[in-house]
């Protein structure tokens, strides 16, 4: 079994709200495997960043959730079974945008399923305050046949990971203003 790994970046909030929304999340829904007293938290410019506690399985609709709860901007980054990374964004319990490189990973999707995971550069570099061309490269999707041919090609000069690489997540973090560590 590969990783599994959730960090979410609340914007506009506080460590405390967050992590007091989190314990009542994780007492209304066991499904998800949340234990908020193993995240981590780091409060950032403008919001909180949390890494979600091992085994946490939340995705969209813990997304969803707590942007409702908060009322304010949430994205969780993942990264499934090291295999790939995405992203959903929800605002006051609507969604925005999501990101998965390989939707077809578990089965064939079809040409709207795909669209929506396409990821939008537009809408996180509004929200984030950053240049849509810093970010674009970040969402491009990955097949089986390409991902040989994307080993040694980064998004952006700099960048540590590269396409392919499932902790790519890592640097489209840092370029929205939120590095992964703490």
């Amino acid at each position: 079994m590969g990783l599994f790994l959730n960090v979410l970046i609340v914007k506009n909030s506080t460590e405390e709200n967050v992590r007091k929304t989190l314990e009542r999340m994780e007492d209304s829904n066991l499904d998800w495997n949340l234990i908020s007293a193993k995240c981590r938290y780091q409060e950032c410019h403008n919001g909180v960043k949390v890494l979600l506690s091992d085994m946490c399985a939340g995705y969209e609709d813990m997304t969803q959730k707590l942007s409702k709860e908060l009322m304010c901007p949430v994205l969780l980054c993942y990264i499934y079974d090291e295999d790939y990374w995405g992203y959903y964004f929800y605002e006051k319990g609507i969604e925005l945008d999501s990101f998965n490189p390989m939707p077809d990973y578990f089965e064939e999707v079809s040409e709207e399923k795909r669209q929506r995971f396409a990821g939008n550069g537009r809408v996180i570099a509004e929200y984030f305050n950053v240049e849509e061309s810093k970010i674009k490269n970040y969402l491009q999707q990955w097949s089986y046949d390409i991902l040989d041919s994307m080993e040694g090609t980064y998004a952006y000069d700099g960048d540590e990971f590269c396409m392919g690489d499932a902790w790519q997540m890592a640097d489209f973090m840092k370029a929205i203003g939120y590095p992964y560590g703490w």
